[in-house]
Formats: structure tokens, sequence, C-alpha cells
């Protein structure tokens, strides 16, 4: 866990090495600028003399957290420096760290982009969902991202995935948890025959894309980019982080009316499930980060406990439907 003000001479000091100023950097309070849990994630300000002129401009730093969630630095910049040459929204990392010993832990620093992450209007909002139907779109195979899991057909891509927070969850856990050892025997016997093979954010929605107007500007938190099916994104977006701009239901009508991307409502239950999966198993690294003191905040051990198991219900629930209509 970052500890800003140790934190603050060592960022300056690491900016006096990489940028050109007459006699070094000088670094404002760290701002934390917000909540995550994966990444901390501060602005940096910072002030230096260039040429003999007077230079102020901020940075957003990004920083690791003990692993959490079963991320890391490597695959986040690989994949961000890739979609910003295929002109797509991504901020510009200027500097990459993976040496803890600079200020604890990896990280990366990005020039700031200017607007807010909070709540979008409208426009905004119908520009964000167009721009990850494009995402979508976009000819990942040409753009050669280094990706550590590469899918051969659909199908794979949903076992790779399914075994890849299968392995968090079990980093994390303190017992094994036969629930979501059988959900995830599901989601591989279960998965629809329509998949289909694009680059996928993991991420989506409200918090995670900064907008300036009605545009947006920047999408962020790329952790959990993958190749997968593009509607592990919209039942993210639709199911879980967009519940508090509308509701499931309207999220797929709204979903279709701007993209044309029509989600049936078992295809839609099928990635309900898998989504709560995934939060679930990534979840469960919070539990272990708490117990081993990297991170002892109070609110690691309830992601850890209470919304993980929160989780474990949802997914339950939908599962033991789809069982009783089977023996109907």
């Amino acid at each position: 866990m970052l500890n800003v003000e140790v934190a603050r001479p060592q960022i300056a000091a690491y900016l006096s090495a990489k940028l050109s100023s007459d006699d070094g950097v000088e670094v404002g309070p760290l701002e934390r600028i917000t909540i995550g849990h994966s990444r901390g994630m501060f602005r940096v300000n910072a002030s230096y003399r260039q040429g003999g002129e007077a230079v102020a401009r901020s940075f957003a730093l990004r920083v690791e957290q003990a692993g959490m969630f079963g991320t890391n630095t490597l695959d986040e910049v690989r994949t961000m420096r890739s979609m910003r040459a295929a002109g797509f929204p991504v901020a510009n990392i200027r500097f990459v760290e993976f040496d803890p010993a600079v200020i604890g832990t990896p990280f990366f620093v990005m020039d700031w982009v200017e607007g807010s992450s909070g709540p979008p209007n409208d426009a905004a909002l119908r520009d964000y969902v167009t721009k990850l139907h494009e995402l979508h779109q976009i000819d990942w195979r040409k753009k050669e991202i280094p990706f550590a899991r590469i899918p051969s057909v659909p199908v794979d891509a949903v076992h790779q995935q399914v075994d890849r927070w299968m392995d968090v969850h079990r980093w994390g856990r303190v017992l094994p948890e036969p629930l979501l050892e059988e959900a995830a025997t599901w989601l591989k016997r279960n998965a629809p025959d329509d998949l289909h093979l694009t680059l996928v954010h993991g991420d989506p929605g409200p918090l995670n894309f900064i907008h300036k107007g009605d545009e947006v500007q920047a999408f962020t938190d790329w952790e959990f980019s993958h190749i997968g099916d593009p509607n592990e994104d919209w039942l993210f977006l639709g199911g879980m982080r967009g519940r508090g701009v509308m509701e499931p239901p309207q999220w797929r009508e709204y979903i279709a009316d701007v993209t044309g991307h029509v989600i049936t409502k078992e295809t839609w239950a099928y990635w309900d499930v898998f989504n709560q999966f995934k939060g679930a198993c990534a979840n469960t690294s919070a539990l272990r980060i708490f117990i081993t003191g990297a991170n002892p905040a109070p609110n690691m051990a309830a992601i850890g406990t209470a919304l993980k198991l929160s989780m474990v219900q949802h997914l339950s629930t939908i599962i033991g439907m789809s069982y009783a209509r089977e023996g109907e």
C-alpha cells in the first residue's frame, strides 16, 4: 500500500531523472483521484525549469497494489500502448517502472487527461457505448497485442478466462469453495454456440473512462483486457458497473439501440454468471492481501468476504434456475 508522504520525494527524484529540467523537479502533495482497488491512482503536480522557463504540468500515477485481482503492470501497459497506437482514446504513457525499489511497487506515469470520470451526460454515455462497440470491431490480430493468452477458437477464450480467474481465486482463498469450482465447470459446459473473438476491455463502465462535455477523452483501467467474446464487456457494463445509470433490462435495450448489437436473454444470463464468477474470484485476492498484512485496510476484508459471497450467491441462483429448467 503506497504511503503518499513517503512516495512524494521518491516520485520527485524519479521525475527529475526522467524529465529534462534545469535543476530538478518539485512535486506537490499527491492527490488520490479514484478509490480503485487493483491500482492506486494519483494526480502528480510537477513544477520545474526547462531552458530557463518555468514549467508546470500534471501526470497520472498508476500504482500496483500487492497483486490485487491478479493483474500486473506489464500486461496493462502493453495493451494501452497498442491501443493508443491504433488511434483509440487512451492516455499517453510516459514512463514505466517495474523495480519496486523506487516507491515499493511497480508503477507507470501517464500524461494527465483533462475531464471527469464521474457520471456522464446522455451524449457522453452514448459516445462511450459507441466507442466500446468500436473497440470490439478492431482487428486485434493486425495490432499484435502481446497478450499472454491467445485463443485459437472462440470457446478456448471462455476456458482460458475461467481458468485465469480460478487461478486468482485459488491464490487468494483460505479453503476450497465448491460453489465456485462448480460454477467454473458450468461455465465451460454451457458456453454459448455463437461466440466471437474480439478485443475485450474487461472492466468497462462508469468511473473507468474520462469524458469532457459530450465526448469520451480516454478509456482507463485496462488491467483485465484480453481476447474474448464482446458480451463479457456488455454484461459487465449492463449487469454490474452500470447499474447506477440504469437497470440491466434497460441496458440491454440501450446497447441494441446505440450499437445494433442484440443480446438474447439466454446470452445475457450466461455472461451475467461469468462476470459474477469473475468478480468473486478476483475479490478473493483481497482476502489474501488483508490476511498477509500487505494491505490491512478493513475494506480489503470486506471485499474478500462479504462482496465476494454476494457474487457467489447471485451466480448460484442463476445456475440453480438453469438446472431447474433442465429438469422440467
